[in-house]
């Protein structure tokens, strides 16, 4: 039982070493620390205390306070996971309202507090497993029930697929509970099946690294992303600064002689060399431009964040963007707009983001092709949909968007840095951005703002908060 303890509560760790601010990571982490409760109890008086006793190196009182960790154990097992479970279970289905979760928090603990009340800790505990199984079953089976609807009704494909490792991971340890530690000890006084705990807890260990890594449960793998590309940003930011200053010195070294070249082939009328000189120069110019743009693009994002309606925001984007699109004479359909949405953000990168994120859909699709724009609100957030008509993203290119230089263009004017701007410019407001695509259909990109920068109209200036800004555009 020494390695269930280490294996749930090394569970416990990665998930608030990865994800501490994501509620329902905090209650899967929860979740297998008390689930860990068994593990210790049983480590404690059938591995510990009979080592100690055996080689003779502990004292009364030393023994004393393990005893006690083997009761307080074995109580947050039986007690504290269910509990747990469906607190996870409630927030992670997300379907309930704020309000209602805060209710839920304080009501649902109450059996606990009566079984702290009704059970004998002396000499050792004695739990009563059908009082137990009461309400602790009741508790589990709600929480497979949320999690199961919650995988049913999802829509998001990339959410779909995350929900239902998470309840392939979460579903075989809980229905083992079920079983070993409260209706068979409570009808027919099995005691003994928790011994296959281990297997179980194996089976969880190896699906929760594997998933987790792989496809994402929990949250762990897009954390593993953010921290990836969060890491490559800042390389590559430190890389084109070194390369920025090099080139800088090396082309200006250039540009002096060949200018000077320039100069010497006019006066002496050898106006073929000065025209190649010339080229030369233009060549220069345009390098050092091209650095310019792409150091702008990997430099942190400094906001200056102001209130606005977000829809004239949109609306500037399409503007910007109105060249691609009767170029290629797409359609552009606006549904379920409302007519003022004031947000407190950068106005400047955000029209930016939309411009990009255009942009990109107009080029992706044929002549004719339609892009349709909508917006909603969920309890949480703003989201912007943009549907296009085009040709699609493989399942390959598709994992490798918002890596910078990564472009499906493949064209001398795009920089594969356009997506990850965006990226950064929704990480620095607490958004995200969300690509879906398949290919000869479609790409949706979906954008969600935190609701809660929502304000009820234009602040005074004197209210409006500054804090710089950088502005370009690269694609």
């Amino acid at each position: 039982m020494v390695f269930v303890l280490i294996a749930l509560w090394t569970i416990a760790a990665i998930l608030l070493i990865i994800n501490p601010k994501n509620e329902p990571t905090r209650w899967a982490a929860l979740t297998a620390f008390t689930g860990g409760g068994g593990g210790l109890s049983r480590a404690v008086t059938e591995t510990i205390l009979p080592y100690l006793d055996k080689h003779q190196i502990s004292t009364p009182a030393f023994d004393a306070w393990l005893f006690k960790l083997h009761l307080a154990g074995s109580f947050m097992n039986h007690n504290g996971l269910p509990y747990c479970f469906l607190m996870f279970a409630i927030s992670y289905s997300g379907l309930f309202r704020r309000k209602v979760k805060t209710i839920l928090l304080w009501t649902l603990p109450v059996p606990i507090l009566v079984m702290l009340w009704i059970t004998p800790f002396s000499p050792d505990i004695q739990l009563n497993f059908q009082v137990l199984f009461s309400w602790c079953v009741p508790y589990l089976i709600t929480g497979i029930i949320l999690l199961m609807y919650s995988f049913v009704i999802e829509k998001n494909v990339k959410r779909k697929k995350s929900r239902l490792f998470s309840n392939l991971v979460a579903f075989p340890p809980i229905l083992f509970q079920i079983v070993a530690n409260y209706t068979l000890k409570a009808f027919f006084d099995i005691q003994e099946i928790w011994r296959f705990m281990p297997f179980v807890i194996t089976v969880l260990l190896m699906s929760f690294l594997l998933l987790g890594i792989k496809y994402g449960v929990l949250g762990v793998r897009l954390k593993f992303e953010k921290d990836r590309l969060d890491g490559t940003m800042r390389a590559i930011s430190y890389g084109t600064n070194v390369l920025n200053h090099t080139i800088k010195n090396e082309v200006g070294k250039i540009r002096i002689v060949t200018d000077q070249i320039r100069m010497l082939a006019s006066s002496s009328h050898q106006e073929n060399i000065a025209n190649e000189a010339t080229v030369v120069l233009d060549s220069t110019n345009h390098m050092l431009e091209m650095v310019s743009r792409i150091q702008s693009r990997t430099q942190e994002i400094v906001l200056k964040e102001e209130v606005n309606d977000i829809k004239d925001t949109l609306s500037r984007a399409l503007l910007m963007s109105k060249l691609h699109l009767n170029e290629r004479n797409i359609q552009v359909i606006i549904e379920d707009m409302r007519t003022e949405v004031f947000l407190f953000c950068d106005p400047v990168h955000m029209q930016e983001t939309f411009h990009n994120i255009i942009v990109n859909a107009a080029e992706a699709m044929e002549p004719g092709g339609t892009l349709t724009i909508s917006m909603h609100e969920t309890r949480k957030h703003i989201v912007f949909v943009f549907k296009d008509s085009g040709k699609g993203i493989s399942k390959d290119e598709l994992s490798c968007l918002f890596d910078p230089f990564f472009s499906t263009k493949h064209r001398k004017t795009n920089y594969g840095l356009g997506l990850t701007y965006c990226y950064n410019v929704l990480q620095q407001h607490g958004g995200s951005i969300e690509v879906q695509s398949e290919l000869h259909i479609g790409t949706t990109v979906t954008i969600q703002l935190p609701k809660k920068r929502i304000r009820p109209g234009i602040l005074p200036y004197t209210e409006v908060r500054d804090i710089g800004a950088d502005q370009s555009h690269v694609s």
